[in-house]
């Protein structure tokens, strides 16, 4: 992930904790909830954050681990009881062939376009065969930095996609896209898709 993205989420973990721990009692989780149809066993939630989605996978009865980059953000994990790690999208710390599903929900558009082939061939490494993957991102055509008002005027990097653009990277890496969902919460277009490793 981007270094300065980083100290952003390492600044305001607690304050977009608040902000974002009801996000699925205000959306439809629709996707959550077909990806954990899906899979069973363990599953490793690729920037976590601070473990909003891993609890609810938990409910669901799977064995869910923890990976972000941000100190802060797996502080507040592993205080919710979580197993949690500081680590690297593109080279996380996991053996081959070790989990049955990965979750990457708006977490992989803070990778730069130029870098994101990187940490894809990563999720891939570390899914069992016909292992499943969530992945969600932001429709559009742009990237670069943001700088939101809501969050002190830090500045995160976001990479936005278009359908297209995400079906040729996921069959590119030797994924087959299972299942797709638009999802609209306010003013943007959320691009929801579950593949299975090929």
């Amino acid at each position: 992930m981007d270094k300065e993205t980083i100290k952003t989420y390492n600044c305001i973990a607690t304050q977009y904790d608040h902000e974002t721990a009801n996000f699925w009692n205000r959306f439809p989780r629709t996707i959550l909830d077909t990806f954990a149809d899906l899979v069973t066993g363990n599953v490793l939630d690729v920037g976590s954050g601070p473990g909003r989605d891993a609890l609810l996978l938990k409910d669901y009865n799977l064995k869910v681990t923890c990976l972000d980059a941000s100190d802060a953000m797996i502080e507040l994990c592993l205080g919710r009881g979580l197993d949690a790690k500081v680590g690297d999208f593109t080279h996380m710390p996991f053996s081959d062939n070790y989990f049955d599903g990965v979750w990457a929900y708006t977490s992989l558009l803070h990778v730069p376009k130029s870098q994101i082939f990187t940490p894809i061939k990563e999720v891939r490494r570390v899914l069992k065969d016909k292992g499943i993957f969530g992945l969600g991102l932001i429709e559009g055509t742009t990237e670069g930095y943001k700088i939101d008002a809501d969050l002190n005027n830090q500045r995160r990097w976001f990479s936005y996609y278009t359908k297209l653009e995400v079906e040729i990277l996921l069959e590119t890496n030797g994924f087959e896209v299972i299942y797709f969902e638009y999802f609209r919460p306010r003013s943007k277009n959320y691009l929801n898709f579950i593949a299975r490793k090929a």
